[in-house]
């Protein structure tokens, strides 16, 4: 009888095991998931999300890494394809061999009190079947058990995403353009792509704000336009829209990335924006991606987005000195114009980080300098409100390289 008793025991455990193993759509929930991803393996591109984790070990730290799998994937013991984007605070972590033993391979996260976890994930397309065009792909998750190095558990998100092709063609519903900015964001934050004033829905597509910090020289086949004109460059954002967009694309969203709050926005109602790029029924493919300057969507964060100030005051940068990268803080108390540009010591213009109509409020905008060599410069804001009133200040700023 003990034999018996023993032998149940151990075939209940191995196959409490291997069911846990499974690719199971659950305890995986998406809070904002983008509606689209692309495909190609030469036309490669990142993807982030925003997800919950829940009925876990609670205080827990667990390796993990992130995939995508199809419907005909669930319940097996294959995680996907794709290529994991690890994100792990404001680390960025992006890896070809995904695992749960090699360091390389895998992140980590931490369970709160009630075992849930809520965060970024993401992940880059390959050339895996999975990313066929028309195809619905699913996000996964990979976990080991408490740091054992070992495969526990399989969650496919609760959001599928339809994937798109980059195309010229300006008829089919799954035919894609490439689309990048660039903005006064933070880097790291994650940018998010309505057709929509309000946010209604899910979002067309997100990414995150580059400079990332990965080393991107093994991220091979980016998408060409990402590659030369997004990555490793400060602010800027890369990613597509559909070819069938009527309305075009009416709102870009910054996330902070640690909380997923939206701390900068810009918004056109008629898909056509301010500095000239028409979002409305693209067909450049990737060869012909569509380019949001500064004047289209400058992404800047407002400070405080619930009162106006009473008069126009342009703070003193800080930190300062400062290397590369300092902070100018300004505010507005109506509508107007805005200049903000940065001069060296013999009154050369090295940079311009705005130029464009402003509402009311509180602003803080990013200067790198990392192009620039140590000395003392000066940055000027002219600001002119509607009935031709002009105000201006200047201030200075070290740079010490």
């Amino acid at each position: 009888m003990k034999k018996i008793t023993l032998f149940f025991s151990l075939f209940t455990f191995i196959f409490s095991s291997v069911y846990s193993q499974q690719l199971t759509q659950n305890n995986f929930t998406g809070i904002l998931v983008p509606k689209y991803i692309c495909s190609g393996a030469g036309t490669r591109l990142p993807y982030v999300f925003r997800a919950q984790l829940t009925n876990l070990q609670p205080n827990t730290k667990y390796r993990y890494y992130t995939q995508v799998c199809r419907y005909t994937d669930l319940g097996g013991t294959n995680s996907g394809a794709g290529n994991p984007l690890l994100i792990n605070g404001s680390n960025f972590k992006y890896t070809t061999s995904p695992g749960l033993t090699n360091p390389a391979g895998y992140d980590s996260l931490t369970t709160n009190a009630s075992g849930t976890y809520t965060g970024w994930f993401g992940f880059v397309h390959t050339g895996n079947v999975r990313f066929t065009v028309g195809n619905y792909v699913i996000p996964a998750i990979t976990l080991d058990s408490a740091g054992s190095g070992s495969v526990r558990y399989r969650f496919a998100l609760s959001d599928s995403i339809l994937v798109f092709g980059f195309s010229s063609d300006s008829t089919s519903v799954t035919a894609a353009t490439g689309i990048y900015g660039i903005s006064l964001a933070s880097s790291k934050n994650i940018v998010s792509l309505y057709d929509n004033v309000n946010n209604a829905g899910r979002p067309l597509a997100m990414v995150y704000l580059e400079n990332e910090g990965i080393d991107t020289s093994f991220m091979a086949s980016l998408v060409v336009y990402y590659r030369d004109s997004v990555n490793s460059k400060n602010g800027r954002w890369g990613s597509f829209l559909p070819n069938q967009l009527s309305g075009g694309l009416k709102r870009i969203n910054v996330h902070d990335i640690s909380n997923g709050n939206i701390v900068a926005s810009n918004s056109d109602a008629d898909g056509i924006w301010p500095g000239g790029a028409n979002t409305v029924n693209p067909h450049g493919s990737y060869t012909n991606p569509i380019r949001m300057s500064l004047q289209d969507a400058p992404l800047l964060i407002k400070i405080d987005g619930t009162s106006i100030p009473e008069s126009f005051t342009l703070k003193q940068n800080y930190p300062n000195p400062f290397n590369p990268v300092t902070n100018i803080e300004f505010s507005i108390p109506k509508s107007g114009y805005a200049s903000l540009k940065v001069y060296d010591g013999l009154g050369r213009e090295v940079r311009e980080l705005i130029n464009e109509l402003l509402e009311p409020g509180s602003y803080n905008v990013k200067f790198d300098a990392m192009s620039l060599s140590s000395g003392i410069y000066y940055y000027t804001m002219i600001y002119t409100i509607s009935h031709g009133s002009i105000f201006s200040s200047t201030k200075r700023l070290v740079l010490i390289r």
